[in-house]
């Protein structure tokens, strides 16, 4: 990481995305910006961290490598992938997750909170987003998620009803920092059942809930 500047790949089928992210995030140093996945492990370039949008585009003359396939090829190759995507379907997220990503930044949120997010997941961080917390407490209600404690499993519940960092800390009687820390331990076994599950992306909605020890329709999150 060059003077605390992360380099980055970035994989988009948008002309203009690829142009402009080094501009929207000069936080980031960007190595390179490539139309497919195919076209990134070819090039092989050294990097940090692999932005990828979830949903590429195919032309008549390729079947485009997305989604969790594109993930576990790149995490096979040693990259740290982080989604670039507006997607909020729970199955598709726990999908993502189980392939391999290390995170997911909203295109949707403002560029400064994305900026941070990409760094932390840079650095090696687990970045979730807030509409995970859905699966989190669907995991932790089914079980899934045992080692939970008590006051993680407070913390978990109090955010996914959109309570405040500040008025949570304060009907807990703990300090917004380590409210957090409760938080980021959630995501963090979360996120270690989803790639211990070892999912296959081939299979069906209801065989992915099974694989994860679930109850048929708990994944579905209609928009």
């Amino acid at each position: 990481m060059e003077s605390g500047r992360p380099a980055v790949a970035l994989v988009d089928d948008e002309t203009l995305t690829r142009a402009t992210f080094g501009v929207a995030y000069p936080a980031l140093r960007v190595a390179g910006a490539y139309a497919t996945v195919s076209a990134l492990l070819a090039d092989q370039p050294p990097v940090d961290l692999v932005v990828l949008d979830l949903h590429l585009s195919r032309s008549p003359d390729e079947k485009a490598i997305q989604g969790p396939r594109a993930i576990t090829m790149l995490a096979s190759a040693g990259y740290r992938v982080c989604l670039h995507t507006d997607e909020q379907r729970n199955l598709v997220l726990a999908q993502c997750f189980a392939a391999g990503a290390i995170g997911l930044v909203r295109k949707s949120d403002s560029l400064a909170d994305n900026s941070e997010a990409f760094i932390r997941a840079a650095r090696g961080e687990l970045v979730v987003p807030s509409t995970m917390l859905e699966l989190a407490q669907v995991l932790n209600h089914r079980r899934r998620l045992p080692e939970l404690t008590e006051r993680q499993t407070e913390v978990l519940n109090a955010r996914a009803r959109g309570v405040p960092w500040g008025t949570l800390a304060r009907q807990l009687g703990i300090s917004r920092d380590t409210a957090e820390g409760h938080l980021k331990a959630v995501n963090a076994k979360m996120a270690r059942f989803l790639a211990e599950a070892r999912i296959d992306p081939a299979l069906a909605p209801a065989d992915i809930e099974r694989a994860l020890g679930l109850a048929p329709g708990d994944l579905n999150n209609p928009e």
